[in-house]
């Protein structure tokens, strides 16, 4: 009794189960016209009949209902894939939807990529490109899997090429899809594009969307533009990039520069800074917006970062990033990758550095604040020269050395790693100010530094006590030309060592079509030619 019982109502369940998925294709356009099963009408009265039976159950319950069938060992075809037979099969659809973020228990980003089932198929046949360059594509990944998602590490500023195609199933007949379905997929921030010789300053003007959400502005691959006048990105968030493979050049005019009251992302893209006259290239906005007051005392807070990214800049005459006419309080201010030629003597602006807090003109809400900081620093894998000798100005320059005047803590840091440094300054400290407190942590490690004065002053006495002080003389090395290497220098920050560089290459402007921007900062010294800027390195 019991077994004839089990019998029933497992032809039930294979019933229903037969039901519930030729329904589904036929609502869901699976079905040619001529493809429906002759015997539906009967399998969807059967189906109504058992759905009203089984009602109370709910739709999960009889999910688990034929799951359970098919564990109980019925045949093949009374399975999903056994329904589709003798069939051409298709490639599952890709869309936005498809996509997803992940975080791997390595702590890495990875995008997800998921579709529906295809009913019949054995597996997927899937591929990952990088296509920054189109005509060169970078395999990412490539395997066949019998699930319908993966994985694979997510970079950032980077387009992928996404391919699956459906393998097909001998056992029914199903022959793979004839070809894949392809995905554009990337990371890079949605941009509105400037076209081929616009005046930036004017297109940003009048295209400046009225959004809290991250916006872009992205410059034609190798196009030429001008940047005539101040561009203002305001308390905007945006990204100004160009082509990660052929970057885009723009020539400053005598008023051009970079303003943010927000976070600022600049990429991919070579700056001919020649004629520029303000104090910065990229400088804060000269009125807050609607910036975050200090936590104490006058001054503003600018709470996203700042980043310039594998750019070059040529021929900058006073400071590369400045805090400007306002008071403000810089979070994070980065240098990621890019190449900084220095055409800066020290006449233009005497209290100037290539990063600059310093102001006698600094404004809080119109009145006149002595308050400004940059309180987190990273400087890496980047090549920053000057071709004249320069006597009066810095690499840093601090107004405040105290974050806690500003911030509700004394803690930030300030790291140099990885980068290779030539006569900034050759005759002037190499920092200024920099905040003398154990929460303020340093790091300075594996720089060639050339024609470079007084490094210690960048590591004040209590940055040493720090648990999170950085620097080894033996991973960095210093060379005196304009002056004898600094005594404390050499037992504090560097081992005294010639980089062997070509004495009149290292005093070459920046050529801006050229890759590296045609100079050579190659490194010969037994210590040298091992650290520094890694793009000298892979000369080797």
């Amino acid at each position: 009794m019991l077994m004839r019982q089990s019998k029933r109502t497992n032809c039930v369940k294979s019933q229903l189960s037969n039901a519930i998925i030729h329904y589904y294709k036929i609502n869901n356009n699976q079905y040619k016209n001529e493809d429906i099963p002759k015997n539906f009408k009967i399998m969807k009265e059967k189906f109504s009949y058992l759905s009203r039976m089984l009602m109370g159950l709910g739709l999960i319950a009889i999910s688990a209902l034929l799951v359970t069938s098919c564990a109980e060992g019925f045949d093949d075809d009374e399975t999903f894939g056994g329904y589709v037979k003798n069939a051409q099969l298709e490639s599952p659809v890709l869309d936005a939807n498809s996509f997803g973020s992940q975080i791997g228990s390595d702590g890495l980003d990875y995008v997800l990529v998921s579709w529906k089932i295809v009913y019949g198929a054995s597996g997927y046949e899937c591929e990952v490109q990088n296509v920054d360059d189109p005509s060169n594509p970078v395999e990412i990944m490539k395997d066949t899997i019998d699930g319908t998602n993966f994985r694979f590490k997510k970079a950032d500023d980077t387009n992928y090429k996404v391919s699956v195609r459906t393998l097909g199933n001998a056992k029914y007949n199903n022959k793979d899809a004839s070809a894949a379905t392809d995905y554009a997929y990337s990371t890079l921030v949605p941009a509105q594009v400037i076209p081929a010789g616009t005046e930036i300053s004017a297109f940003v003007k009048s295209h400046l969307l009225d959004t809290d959400s991250e916006q872009a502005f992205e410059l034609e691959a190798g196009a030429s533009y001008d940047l005539s006048d101040e561009v203002d990105f305001k308390d905007k968030l945006v990204t100004l990039r160009g082509n990660k493979i052929n970057h885009a050049i723009v020539t400053l005019g005598e008023n051009g520069v970079m303003r943010t009251a927000n976070g600022l992302k600049v990429k991919f893209i070579n700056f001919d800074c020649t004629a520029a006259t303000n104090d910065g290239i990229v400088e804060c906005s000269s009125q807050p917006y609607s910036a975050a007051k200090s936590f104490k005392n006058n001054t503003y807070i600018l709470e996203n970062p700042i980043i310039l990214q594998n750019c070059m800049f040529k021929n900058v005459k006073s400071c590369l990033f400045f805090t400007g006419k306002c008071a403000w309080g810089v979070n994070d201010f980065r240098i990621d990758n890019c190449i900084v030629q220095l055409d800066n003597d020290g006449n233009k602006f005497a209290n100037g550095a290539v990063i600059c807090t310093y102001s006698s003109t600094s404004l809080y809400e119109g009145a006149a604040s002595w308050n400004g900081i940059v309180r987190n620093i990273t400087i890496k894998n980047s090549t920053i020269y000057n071709i004249k000798d320069n006597a009066k100005n810095r690499m840093i320059r601090f107004l405040s050395n105290n974050p806690s005047r500003i911030y509700s803590t004394a803690d930030g840091s300030a790291s140099i790693s990885n980068c290779t440094i030539s006569k900034v300054m050759s005759q002037k400290e190499f920092a200024n100010n920099t905040p003398n407190t154990a929460d303020y942590a340093i790091t300075f490690m594996n720089n060639v530094c050339y024609d470079v004065f007084r490094l210690q002053k960048f590591i004040q006495g209590n940055n040493m006590k720090s648990p999170n002080y950085s620097v080894d003389p033996a991973k960095n090395t210093t060379w005196g030309v304009s002056n004898a290497v600094d005594a404390t220098d050499k037992t504090r920050c560097a081992t005294e060592e010639d980089p062997g560089f070509d004495a009149t290459g290292v005093l070459k402007p920046l050529d801006l079509t050229q890759p590296n921007g045609g100079v050579n900062f190659k490194a010969h010294g037994t210590i040298s030619s091992t650290i520094g800027d890694p793009r000298w390195l892979s000369a080797n």
